[in-house]
């Protein structure tokens, strides 16, 4: 019999929903664990087991990872979970080198520049300490977008409307330094509000949902915003698929910004932690039939 692991941080507060949405969506029972109380062991077993709070317990046949807002250190530890996790053949969605790209927006940048070139991508400029402002704004353009490099769930981005608010805010981070690296993009402003998730899941595209938030210039649902239904162009989850599987990502997102041109879009990011349970008002038949069939699909990848 199939035993599956949900993998949280104790931050989490809606792991049992997000705990029988797996099931539901596995046809398997899944216990939850707190990835903090587990114990990155090398060479002290025979490979078969898991300490976790002070015991030994069989290892599962296979992990999903929902581990949101880490510091560096969770980071760290979370990954060497994973990394051992998969030398000890248990499958892991998604795996540590996955989660090395997807948190580092530069870098996801930097895989899909090479992987989907056929997909435009907002200007993009590393912030290093000492750079000029003007410089920054005439390479990238007014408005620009900052973004914490390894920031989620819409937290650590905002928006310099002219130089002197980008002044002003890199001031700010320059007088505080907060341990990680900023970005500046060109803000595209014909989606503002809004962006497209399409959900990969056992490769290929599952589900795609367009993220609204009027009240803001991200569309994190999280932050008040809402999913509407939508159907994207062929070409579009090709590329998402492609992009995925270059990363390594089992199961979640690549998400795009609308272009001011009908079916022109930008990349925006991949996610390999994604949110599930605004999902589950998203399951219709066909869609709840694609879902079941991706986890399949993955499942039959347990050793």
């Amino acid at each position: 019999m199939v035993r599956g692991v949900y993998l949280v941080n104790r931050r989490r507060a809606d792991v049992d929903k997000e705990v029988a949405m797996m099931r539901s969506l596995t046809g398997i029972e899944i216990e939850p664990m707190f990835f903090e109380d587990i114990v990155t062991t090398v060479g002290d077993d025979d490979g078969t087991m898991l300490l976790t709070n002070g015991e030994r317990v069989p290892l599962p046949d296979f992990v999903s990872v929902r581990a949101f807002g880490l510091d560096t250190a969770e980071s760290y530890r979370l990954k060497s979970l994973l990394r051992m996790l998969e030398d000890r053949g248990v499958l892991c969605i998604n795996p540590a080198s996955c989660k090395d790209i997807t948190s580092d927006k530069l870098l996801t940048f930097q895989v899909a520049s090479t992987v989907i070139p056929e997909v435009r991508m907002p200007k993009t400029i590393l912030v290093t300490p000492g750079m000029d402002p003007e410089a920054i704004g005439r390479e990238v353009g007014y408005p620009v977008v900052l973004k914490v490099l390894h920031g989620e769930g819409g937290v650590g981005i905002t928006l310099a409307e002219s130089e002197k608010e980008l002044r002003s805010i890199l001031k700010l981070v320059n007088g505080a330094p907060f341990g990680d690296q900023l970005i500046a993009q060109e803000a595209i402003m014909s989606s503002k509000g809004r962006d497209l998730r399409l959900i990969v899941l056992g490769g290929q595209v599952v589900d795609a949902l367009v993220r609204v938030n009027p009240g803001s210039f991200t569309s994190n649902v999280h932050q008040g915003g809402h999913v509407e239904e939508f159907d994207p162009p062929e070409h579009l989850k090709d590329a998402a698929v492609r992009l995925a599987n270059a990363i390594g990502m089992r199961m979640g997102s690549v998400d795009f910004l609308f272009g001011e041109k009908e079916n022109e879009f930008y990349l925006c990011e991949a996610n390999s932690s994604i949110g599930l349970l605004y999902l589950m008002n998203d399951m219709r038949g066909d869609v709840s039939k694609r879902y079941l069939d991706g986890m399949k699909r993955l499942l039959e990848m347990v050793r």
